[in-house]
């Protein structure tokens, strides 16, 4: 009995400070890639939302110009000042375009005055104009450049959608390499929400490392 309280004296009756120091820098390590993967989970989800809602926003506007009987243009607005392409904005707007006083053609950037609609990303998702991530084998849907093409513009259509009959719109979620897209063919004839991950210089034109929402 006399040996057993004495052995039970003699027990470790705490941890060192080594064992202290190893369970704290497990921790850390496993917060840290907890962490990481709890942002790319965040952005992964909010870029698939982008995505499928700027495809809902893409179809009202198809059927407002058939509603107006109007040809309308996508722009956008609340774009974000950085010199580093491509251009990044955060909103869409509806315009109706307008005859070119240059030309004979209706031109996107000689629009009417005012706004008929607009959608906006939930910060940090912009919108890019081209390139960085995103294909550049297809014309985007914005209207920029010195001319339209019938890419880039709704156009009432008699039995048919107003739709152009291709195009994307593009979106990255912020700085991170997390991409959606907005596309139609005229191989698929509807709008699709897509999202990837990753910027892959060599790949960036392949639509198939893009997942269909």
């Amino acid at each position: 009995m006399v040996f057993a309280k004495l052995v039970s004296r003699g027990a470790k009756s705490g941890y060192t400070l080594v064992e202290v120091l190893v369970v704290v820098i497990i921790m850390g390590v496993l917060s840290t890639v907890g962490v990481a993967g709890l942002q790319r989970a965040v952005a992964n989800a909010r870029i698939k939302d982008a995505a499928i809602n700027t495809a809902a926003f893409v179809e009202s506007v198809a059927n407002l110009s058939t509603q107006r009987s109007e040809k309308l243009c996508l722009g956008v607005a609340d774009c974000l000042s950085d010199a580093n392409p491509p251009k990044k904005c955060r909103t869409l707007i509806v315009v109706a375009a307008a005859p070119d006083p240059t030309s004979s053609h209706i031109n996107c950037n000689s629009t009417k005055p005012g706004i008929i609609d607009r959608f906006s990303l939930d910060a940090p998702s912009v919108f890019i104009s081209g390139g960085s991530g995103c294909p550049t084998d297809m014309l985007s849907w914005l209207s920029t450049g010195s001319s339209v093409n019938p890419n880039a513009m709704f156009e009432p259509r008699l039995g048919l959608s107003a739709m152009p009959p291709e195009g994307m719109v593009c979106i990255k979620y912020g700085d991170s390499d997390v991409y959606g897209a907005v596309r139609k063919t005229k191989v698929l004839n509807r709008v699709v929400p897509m999202w990837k991950v990753g910027d892959d210089a060599t790949q960036n034109g392949n639509w198939s490392n893009w997942t269909e929402l």
